[in-house]
């Protein structure tokens, strides 16, 4: 092995179209919402309608069941459970 295999051993590298299992939970930021009852999370190139994430939730980072997901398409959706933090960028 040379030293520039060494080097580079285990490295990886990220896709910007990650994709999900129904079931995992995961933890996003809510770019926007429809105003009423649905969130949009933006994971690189890949878009999740959250349920349940209102108004309230935009800007802040919650956590989500994923319920449906299209690795095709890079889009699904997922259920809100709870907001876990708040942006960096707000008061």
């Amino acid at each position: 092995m040379s030293l520039f295999q060494k080097y580079l051993k285990g490295w990886t590298f990220r896709s910007t179209k990650p994709s999900f299992d129904v079931g995992d939970e995961i933890s996003v930021f809510i770019a926007k919402t429809n105003g009423t009852d649905a969130g949009l999370a933006y994971i690189g190139d890949t878009k999740l309608l959250v349920d349940g994430a209102g108004p309230e939730t935009v800007e802040k980072r919650v956590r989500l069941r994923v319920t449906e997901f299209d690795e095709a398409e890079s889009a699904g959706r997922g259920e809100f459970l709870e907001i876990v933090g708040q942006s960096s960028y707000t008061d």
